[in-house]
């Protein structure tokens, strides 16, 4: 009678096991900002929860999840915004961290543009003082070693996300990734990341502006990774934080997340989910080495789409920099053209290369078009256009609404050398490939295009000898007017 006894209890033990859906956790500690246990990160449909009748609950797709994000403002709860937000511990280890780290030297970032708040608490685009960035593109064709490193902890980063919001294997694509560096004085205002937020003056809550367009409206979560923490980047301060959505985004410190290496903040894109981070400021243990070593914080920052169209774009390993330099050297010091993955969605569209002729110095072309550049930057409103410098001789010219920039690339040698010239600058118009620029964009582009040609034509015949020479500048400048979008004003 015990042998049965036992016998029946393994079986109904067996049967137990079948019948209830095993869902494996991840070795990294996960947490939500309460500090409540995160969502399962099972492999198929169904994840245990113990607020279900039957056991179990089913992974999200797309429709569930964006019902469960308007449910917090249908009843301002506060435990949903713990599923819509939180934290995980040891995404990736010390070690893997510390080895991309050392493969970041700082003047390999790019300065970057960024999301902040002006002084009427309405979100707006500008450029953050001390951040700068490094995406994929610029990545994928310097250092193999690094850029394989950052693919691996790119879907790490990715999967914990997506299991962490309990959504269903797969859904969640990447939208854009890049290795954020922010120096001393480097910080992020609360801001949402699908939407243009104000403050509304009677309610005191974030709400999104419907009067202005944001960039990146399709965008459903982000991810922030850190990558050192304050003893190895020479820092203080710098921790991400979430803003209280009322209350005119106060910034609580329940809110705020302490920098550590490995750890991954993740959260919803809305203004259910403001967010920025605090200032960077150098370490006063620093005044030993007499202040010079740069404060560094840096992080992986994600944001996510559910729209395949929108996925970003993955090139592969394509030159190594003393590739480059070798080509280089063949062409007398002129730089080789450029050459883009045809499969790329992201690739810029050249609109014109202008000839220069041989007798004109390139690095003081260089400068002479950087500085008429600014000088227009606030035409024809204040903030149309940001400038700046990327390596030693290109020019990134952004637009205020992010629809579009240009480029000016200088000394890039020409296919097909003429008896005038053998260097020229490359223009090319740049979007992120998930829309086309705006229509404002285009008409300001060709008015500022036009009255740089003008400038560099003015330039570059001030002390030409004439004749031929005279004749062939004209000839080019023309050729590169007929690209533009819209003609000169006459």
């Amino acid at each position: 009678t015990t042998l049965h006894y036992k016998f029946a209890l393994a079986v109904l033990a067996a049967l137990a096991l079948l019948f209830f859906v095993h869902c494996p956790t991840s070795s990294a500690a996960k947490s939500y900002a309460d500090g409540s246990a995160a969502a399962c990160d099972g492999n198929d449909d169904t994840c245990p929860d113990s607020s279900s009748s039957t056991g179990k609950s089913k992974c999200l797709h797309p429709s569930d999840f964006q019902h469960r994000v308007a449910s917090l403002f249908d009843n301002e709860s506060e435990s949903v915004l713990t599923l819509l937000r939180g934290t995980v511990d040891k995404v990736i280890s010390n070690e893997d961290a510390k080895e991309l780290v050392a493969l970041l030297p700082l003047s390999d970032f790019v300065e970057s543009s960024g999301y902040e708040t002006d002084n009427k608490d309405r979100a707006q685009y500008t450029a953050p003082v001390a951040y700068a960035g490094l995406g994929l593109k610029e990545l994928s064709t310097t250092n193999e070693e690094r850029y394989t490193k950052l693919l691996q902890i790119r879907e790490k980063i990715r999967s914990a996300t997506e299991s962490s919001l309990n959504l269903c294997p797969g859904l969640l694509k990447i939208d854009y990734t890049t290795i954020a560096q922010k120096t001393e004085g480097g910080a992020h205002r609360a801001h949402a990341d699908n939407c243009v937020h104000y403050f509304d003056d009677k309610t005191k809550t974030a709400v999104c502006d419907p009067s202005r367009q944001h960039p990146y409206p399709k965008r459903v979560a982000a991810s922030i990774l850190y990558l050192n923490d304050p003893a190895d980047g020479n820092f203080n301060g710098g921790e991400f934080y979430f803003a209280n959505r009322t209350n005119f985004g106060e910034v609580e410190d329940s809110g705020r997340v302490a920098v550590e290496t490995g750890k991954m903040i993740y959260f919803t894109s809305g203004v259910e989910n403001l967010h920025g981070a605090l200032k960077v400021e150098r370490d006063s243990s620093s005044e030993q080495d007499g202040g010079t070593t740069i404060p560094r914080r840096l992080a992986i920052a994600m944001w996510y789409v559910f729209h395949e169209s929108l996925e970003e774009f993955v090139p592969t390993f394509q030159a190594s920099a003393a590739s480059e330099e070798e080509a280089t050297s063949s062409l007398g010091g002129l730089k080789p053209r450029k050459v883009y993955d045809p499969n790329d969605p992201n690739a810029p569209k050249e609109l014109f290369t202008l000839s220069i002729p041989d007798r004109i110095d390139i690095s003081s072309l260089f400068q002479s078009a950087g500085a008429y550049l600014v000088s227009q930057q606030n035409k024809p409103l204040a903030g149309s256009w940001t400038i700046s410098q990327y390596g030693e001789d290109t020019l990134h010219v952004l637009f205020k609404d992010h629809s579009a920039m240009f480029s000016l690339d200088f000394g890039v040698a020409l296919i097909e050398a003429t008896s005038h010239a053998k260097a020229s600058v490359v223009v090319e118009r740049h979007t992120d490939g998930s829309r086309a620029a705006s229509l404002q964009y285009m008409l300001q582009e060709s008015v500022l295009l036009h009255g740089l040609l003008d400038y560099l034509s003015n330039v570059i015949l001030n002390e030409s000898p004439g004749g031929a020479e005279e004749e062939y500048v004209g000839h080019e400048m023309e050729k590169a007017r007929d690209t533009l979008p819209a003609r000169r004003a006459s």
